[in-house]
């Protein structure tokens, strides 16, 4: 890995800006493409959101059908089988399990609304996984069963779906890194300084890199780069916190995901649970609010008593990517085809970031791509201005 720009190559394929979950899925894509490829990160590798803790894989609600729930359902679909060849060739675990997921429903007006998503998935999900696991999506009126996490009585009903699952975000970052190398460069602490109108990345040491394709998949520091190029801002950083959590007397690595009114629970296979999230646009600082934690630890307990006595192992917060429009940026510059946007998934990244990784591959090779339209980088530019 090199730490400084002596020992980049300055004519690569392509330039990679970013190295977290997408920016190296881009990069796994591009060495399988046979591409000579470099990575740029500003910092450390997986330093940003791609370093958080939470990992839950859940679906759109489906209702009001579109492209690009369509998009996130086929990634969903096929991450399983695409974690599955990574570790079968880097030889390390990510964490991945299609676990379900269970909402518990507090009111039958809510569980009204979930009568129709689960409507919804009979219309829209298929039956079987790619690995030919059952997808189903039930509603039902006692807790669905004792193996699972004893939530708080009281619940109208409780939603249960077998499509979501859980990954471990770091564990992801550290395969994915495992297996670009040795033939891609991954250059940490290379901040970049600018890029220019014909697709050449100029590094902060002066160092000038020239593949005459660059792929732009830093989170949100995407947004400020490419702001001279398209006199706008295509979105902003949001803060998030989690915090991790050891069970007492039980384990809990079988269970689903937990969701309720925003609050995830997302047990892992090396028996912590991760509780979070949450999402602030305005902040001063990206270091953890203890008070924050603490009100997150709150909810989880009132939630699910049985991690009332769970000791506090990591506190977490970190700065997601929330494009202009909402929806992903996946596309190359107007003006600028040799320069691709792959960012702002926000939420959703970790389970479509192989999918965004495939585009923008396409994209750099001058390949068919077809993408929703609300990814496009002219749509976001007419919402951000």
């Amino acid at each position: 890995m090199a730490t400084h720009s002596t020992s980049i190559p300055a004519t690569p394929d392509v330039v990679i800006i970013g190295a977290g979950v997408v920016g190296l899925w881009c990069a796994l894509k591009a060495k399988q493409r046979g591409l000579s490829t470099v990575v740029i990160e500003k910092g450390r590798t997986g330093q940003g959101a791609s370093g958080g803790i939470l990992g839950a894989l859940m679906p759109h609600r489906p209702v009001s059908w579109e492209d690009i729930q369509v998009f996130q359902l086929e990634a969903l679909l096929s991450l399983e089988m695409e974690v599955a060849q990574l570790e079968a060739a880097t030889g390390l675990s990510c964490g991945y399990k299609r676990c379900g997921r269970v909402m518990p429903i507090d009111s039958e007006e809510f569980l009204a609304e979930h009568e129709q998503w689960q409507a919804g998935s009979t219309r829209f999900w298929p039956e079987v996984s790619r690995s030919g696991q059952p997808i189903s999506w039930d509603i039902r009126r006692r807790e669905p069963a004792p193996a699972w996490p004893a939530l708080k009585p009281g619940f109208v009903a409780y939603s249960f779906d077998t499509l979501s699952a859980r990954i471990n975000p770091r564990r992801l970052v550290k395969a994915l890194l495992a297996g670009v190398q040795p033939e891609v460069v991954v250059a940490e602490n290379c901040p970049v300084e600018e890029i220019s109108d014909r697709s050449e990345v100029l590094l902060a040491d002066g160092m000038r890199l020239s593949p005459g394709r660059v792929i732009v998949a830093a989170g949100h520091e995407s947004f400020g780069l490419l702001q001279p190029a398209l006199q706008c801002e295509l979105g902003w950083g949001v803060k998030g916190q989690a915090v991790l959590l050891r069970p007492q007397g039980r384990s809990f690595d079988d269970m689903p995901v937990i969701y309720s009114r925003g609050l995830y629970l997302v047990a892992h296979d090396d028996g912590l649970v991760a509780v979070g999230s949450t999402s602030q646009r305005d902040f001063k600082t990206t270091d953890v609010d203890e008070a924050v934690s603490q009100k997150l630890v709150q909810r989880a307990v009132e939630l699910c008593p049985g991690l009332a006595d769970a000791d506090v192992v990591e506190q977490w917060a970190g700065v997601r990517p929330r494009a202009a429009g909402r929806d992903p940026i996946v596309g190359s510059l107007p003006d600028v085809p040799g320069t691709i946007v792959a960012s702002g998934g926000f939420k959703i990244t970790l389970g479509i970031a192989h999918k965004m990784a495939d585009a923008a591959l396409d994209l750099a090779m001058g390949s068919a791509c077809e993408l929703p339209r609300s990814f496009a980088v002219e749509a976001h530019v007419a919402q951000a201005r």
